[in-house]
């Protein structure tokens, strides 16, 4: 038998350490939290002019190569387009099928990147909204 002195009384259960986090946390809980800051990204320094240097480049060997096929291939050839009949030497025919081409090729991507600009814009207005709202 254990005997209890007097003054030993027994321990009151303890309440769940939650509910007093609950309690002392409800005053916090009515704060709004705070907004993020929205940021822009940087500019890449120096990417574009890199990639116009070699684009320049790599025209300039093309060029060289396509005057090359050019001279070495005068001799005439007869084309026809729509029953209209024209001779050309075959280097100035293939030069102009690859203008041709070329230019097909910048018309697509101008349209591709007109397309793009516009949705850049919107979500650039969009974001300037979110930033101006925030404030």
């Amino acid at each position: 038998m254990t005997s209890q002195l007097p003054d030993e009384t027994p321990a009151a259960p303890k309440a769940a350490p939650t509910a007093a986090k609950a309690t002392a946390a409800a005053p916090q809980a009515a704060k709004p939290a705070p907004k993020p800051e929205l940021e822009l990204p940087a500019a890449p320094s120096g990417g574009r002019t890199a990639a116009t240097w070699a684009a320049l480049i790599v025209g300039a060997i093309v060029m060289i190569l396509l005057l090359i096929f050019i001279v070495q291939n005068n001799t005439p050839a007869t084309f026809t387009y729509f029953n209209y009949g024209f001779e050309l030497p075959l280097g100035v025919a293939m030069l102009l099928a690859a203008i041709a081409g070329a230019l097909v090729m910048a018309l697509v991507g101008s349209v591709r990147m007109f397309q793009m600009r516009r949705q850049l814009r919107k979500i650039r207005k969009y974001q300037e909204k979110l930033v101006n709202s925030a404030r």
